[in-house]
């Protein structure tokens, strides 16, 4: 079983400026059913409205992150808690003077985002 460390772990472009997101868990550490990750969003920044294939869970973990689900607007705080059904559209952005940031968790590894 293998130990992934934050500070081995590096960061990468994400779909849009002033968004990064680094991957802990995927089939290049080792998993063969999972895909966990982090993202950080800059202030200003959103993700493109999209869906997935499978289902994904994120935890915010730093700052303010506002979500549209399926046409509804929510402000979700570090600590909360987000389930996307699989097919839903959803974007992510940071509306704040801070920086935010999530993590998120696929059941799977083949994971696509379909923008819409």
């Amino acid at each position: 079983m293998p130990v992934i460390k934050s500070s081995d772990t590096a960061w990468g472009p994400g779909a849009t400026p002033n968004y990064k997101r680094r991957v802990f868990v995927s089939p290049e550490t080792g998993s063969g059913a999972i895909t966990l990750g982090e993202v950080s969003l800059d202030p200003g920044s959103e993700l493109p409205m999209h869906t997935h294939r499978i289902e994904e869970a994120m935890m915010i973990s730093r700052g303010s992150v506002t979500v549209v689900l399926n046409g509804e607007t929510h402000v979700l705080k570090a600590g909360d808690a987000l389930l996307v059904p699989a097919g839903t559209k959803h974007t992510l952005g940071n509306r704040s003077k801070d920086i935010a940031g999530f993590y998120f968790f696929y059941p799977g590894v083949e994971v696509r985002m379909d923008k819409v």
